[in-house]
């Protein structure tokens, strides 16, 4: 009688623990939804261990609602303007930019425009020592998530995919400031051209 006591209350400690998660989730959500412009310094890194690759690169990203630019250096941007996403990549001997329907930009884990916000429907979450792990409950390009918390602040959000790979985008600088953000890619920059927008609406 005395085990099944001490196996209720362990349920019903980790009911309100997962039951605070979501109270701190939604509140996180309700906070970043009501800023629909920012701009914030980025270190973003991919990781498998499995494959043995590893590759960080810091930027910058401004969303304007709708909206998003995140480069790295000269050499690289991602961008929606609101009706086509690109990507524009330059090297030494070569430069390429990809087309994208608005939201269908597979070369991204997720659509940056809700790079804080994406946690706020259809995950399960529960607490990781301070951080908030996630669990999408429908379809995703991953298999789960982690927010990295400074108080009520977002300072990193982890991805994981189902090939093992790990998307880390480490936020630092974060301000409601983007008037130096420009919504534009100068195509003509470009040597190559990839048009993926095949059946756009």
């Amino acid at each position: 009688m005395k085990k099944i006591f001490i196996i209720s209350l362990l349920l019903i400690a980790m009911g309100a623990k997962a039951q605070t998660a979501d109270e701190k989730i939604k509140s996180l959500a309700e906070k970043y939804k009501k800023i629909d412009q920012f701009s914030a310094d980025v270190s973003y890194s991919t990781v498998n261990e499995r494959m043995g690759f590893s590759n960080t690169q810091t930027g910058k990203i401004a969303v304007d609602s709708e909206r998003y630019v995140l480069t790295f250096g000269s050499t690289e941007k991602w961008l929606s303007d609101g009706e086509t996403e690109y990507i524009g990549t330059k090297e030494d001997d070569h430069s390429q930019i990809l087309y994208f329907c608005p939201g269908q930009n597979e070369e991204a884990i997720i659509n940056f425009t809700m790079l804080l916000t994406f946690y706020a429907s259809n995950h399960a979450a529960e607490f990781d020592g301070e951080h908030i792990k996630l669990k999408p409950s429908g379809e995703a390009a991953y298999v789960a998530a982690m927010l990295e918390l400074s108080g009520d602040d977002i300072k990193a959000v982890t991805f994981e995919d189902d090939f093992g790979t790990v998307y880390r985008y480490e936020l630092s600088g974060f301000s409601a400031d983007i008037s130096g953000a420009t919504f534009t890619i100068n195509e003509s920059e470009y040597k190559e051209k990839i048009d993926e927008r095949s059946g756009c609406n």
